[in-house]
């Protein structure tokens, strides 16, 4: 194709002719899915209803501690440093436990109580030896009488005995009834107060599940850390009072504390977004894998 061209030698400029490739021509594994949407059944729906209705509110972004800004309030700052002490003492206190062998060994008083309890056991062997050969000495030896026939008056003797004792449990066993029914609205007073206390505690207790049902995914995260893992807990980010520069309190003169992608990961572990990486590895005692049981050890600082 041909057109007038603006000025030169050539009088006419040649332009390509410029033509759609055909629809069938274009491979078709990159054209997008077209699959439709799985259809759901009505278990798998009722199911993602309850979750839905059912699910905990979450907390994506929690506000910091006012005490954690960089021109914080006197009283505000110390009660941050005093949250980040808590958590140190407990890592501490976590290492110190895991660091501490089982056993001293055995104290004083068990070992004076043992020593004893020896000399004990000899004193009364040799008694024992003592008596034993003392009474192999004398042999005496005793003849048991054989018991005659009764009389018939001795039978009926013991017959009268025998009835009037069973008649005297009978006469017990029905007054001890009267005096238990009798006593019947102390016991049912008893029982009410039972009740009723059994019931307060229920109430108290369905209380507290609500409220922490209540309490949103994400909050505190530092805090239930170092309750579930107080070693491996990261530190709370608070700049020290030294650490906060001049008095005019500029962003310049602060020291950067924490992180910002272990606060993320942390709180998307928190609200069960993302699960930890296991720290410890295969278990492995002779040659055969063991499975992880809970209190193994490294973990029984978590007991505490």
């Amino acid at each position: 194709v041909g057109k007038p061209a603006m000025g030169g030698t050539n009088p006419v400029a040649l332009v390509p002719k410029e033509t759609p490739l055909p629809a069938s021509s274009i491979d078709s594994a990159f054209d997008a899915p077209t699959q439709p949407a799985p259809k759901l059944s009505n278990k798998q729906l009722k199911a993602r209803r309850y979750a839905q209705a059912n699910a905990k509110p979450q907390l994506a972004v929690e506000i910091a501690h006012p005490g954690q800004s960089y021109h914080p309030d006197r009283e505000q700052h110390q009660d941050a440093i005093g949250e980040a002490l808590s958590i140190e003492i407990r890592r501490n206190e976590a290492e110190e436990y895991k660091s501490k062998p089982i056993s001293e060994g055995m104290s004083d008083f068990t070992k004076e109580f043992i020593v004893g309890s020896d000399d004990e056991e000899e004193e009364s062997s040799d008694e024992e030896e003592e008596e034993g050969e003392e009474s192999a000495g004398a042999v005496t030896m005793e003849l048991i009488k054989k018991k005659g026939k009764l009389t018939k008056a001795q039978r009926n003797k013991q017959k009268r005995v025998k009835a009037e004792e069973t008649a005297l449990k009978e006469r017990r066993a029905k007054k001890q009834f009267m005096h238990q029914l009798n006593e019947a609205h102390i016991h049912n007073k008893a029982v009410k107060k039972t009740e009723k206390e059994q019931a307060e505690r229920q109430l108290e207790l369905t209380k507290l599940r609500n409220e922490k049902r209540a309490q949103p995914l994400g909050k505190g995260v530092w805090e239930t850390i170092s309750q579930k893992d107080p070693i491996r807990a990261p530190s709370l980010p608070v700049a020290l009072t030294d650490e906060l520069g001049s008095g005019n309190g500029g962003l310049r003169t602060v020291t950067p504390k924490g992180s910002l992608v272990t606060d993320r990961l942390e709180s998307m572990v928190s609200r069960n977004m993302i699960q930890k990486r296991k720290a410890d590895g295969r278990r492995i005692v002779q040659g055969k894998r063991r499975p992880k049981v809970k209190g193994a050890q490294g973990t029984e600082y978590l007991l505490m």
